[in-house]
C-alpha cells in the first residue's frame, strides 16, 4: 500500500476514533446532566413532601390539643367532633381514636366509644392510655370484671401507673373483693401518694370490712397530703366508729 494511502487510512481511523470518543463523551455528559436534573427534582419533591407533612402534622397536633382542652372544659360533644376530624386527617393514629373514644364516652355514647377504643388497640396494642380510658368507661357502666381486664392491660404496659391501680381497686371494691381492693389501692398510693381518688375508695374498702381504725388512719394520711375525703364517707365512718383522738 502506498505510503500516502496508509497515512490517510490512519488519519481516518484516528478521526473515527475521536468522533466516537466525542459522541461517547457527549452522551456521558448528557446522562450526567439528566441524572443531576433528576436528583435535583427528586430532592425538590422530597422537600415539598416534607413541608406538606410538617404542615399536616402541625394541623393534626393542633386538633389533638383542642380535643384535650375541650374535654378539660367539659365540652365533650365538641371534643368528639374535633377528634373525628383528627382521626380523619390521620386514620392510623391510635391516639386520635383513643381520645375520640374518651370524648364519646363522656358524651354518653358508650357503644361508639367502645368501637373507637377497640380500633385504637388494633392500630397500636401498646397504648396504655387507651386501655385506661376503656377501663374507666366500663367501670362507669358497671362492667367491673371487664374493666379490670383493661386496667390489667394498662399496668402490663406501665407497671407504675398509679391511676390504673386505683381504678382497678375501685372495680374490686364494687365487686365486694375488699382485701384485693385494698392491695391495689395501697399499690396506687405507693406509686403516687397524692392520687386523690385512691384514698376515698380505700376508706370505703376498710369500712366495709369493719376495719374502722385502719379507715381513720387512711383519713389521716389523706389529710396530711391535703386531700379531702367525701363528707358522706366520713359521716358513715364516724357513725360507725368515732374518730380517734
Amino acid at each position: 500500500m502506498p505510503r500516502n494511502i496508509k497515512i490517510v487510512w490512519v488519519l481516518c481511523c484516528i478521526c473515527i476514533f475521536l468522533g466516537f470518543s466525542y459522541l461517547s463523551a457527549q452522551n456521558r455528559i448528557r446522562d450526567i446532566n439528566e441524572q443531576r436534573q433528576g436528583d435535583a427534582e427528586e430532592r425538590k419533591q422530597r422537600a415539598e413532601e416534607n413541608i406538606r407533612h410538617q404542615e399536616l402534622k402541625g394541623q393534626f397536633d393542633k386538633l389533638m390539643g383542642e380535643v384535650r382542652e375541650l374535654n378539660a372544659l367539659g365540652k365533650y360533644e365538641e371534643a368528639a367532633e374535633t377528634a373525628s376530624r383528627a382521626a380523619g386527617m390521620n386514620p392510623k393514629s391510635a391516639n386520635a381514636h383513643t381520645w375520640w373514644g374518651f370524648s364519646l364516652a363522656k358524651s354518653g355514647k358508650t357503644k361508639e366509644a367502645y368501637e373507637k377504643f377497640d380500633q385504637s388497640s388494633r392500630l397500636d396494642p401498646n397504648q396504655t392510655k387507651n386501655y385506661y380510658f376503656w377501663g374507666l368507661t366500663l367501670l362507669v357502666e358497671g362492667e367491673n370484671e371487664k374493666a379490670i381486664d383493661k386496667f390489667e392491660n394498662a399496668l402490663l404496659l406501665d407497671p407504675e401507673n398509679s391511676r390504673a391501680y386505683a381504678s382497678w381497686g375501685s372495680a374490686l371494691n364494687k365487686l365486694g373483693k375488699y382485701d384485693e381492693a385494698i392491695k391495689k389501692l395501697e399499690a396506687s398510693l405507693a406509686h403516687n401518694q397524692f392520687n386523690d381518688p385512691a384514698y376515698g375508695v380505700l376508706v370505703d374498702a376498710h369500712f366495709h370490712k369493719g376495719q374502722y381504725q385502719q379507715a381513720w388512719e387512711v383519713v389521716a394520711r389523706a389529710r396530711k397530703n391535703k386531700i379531702t375525703i367525701a363528707e358522706g364517707s366520713l359521716k358513715r365512718l364516724s357513725d360507725a366508729s368515732p374518730e380517734p383522738h
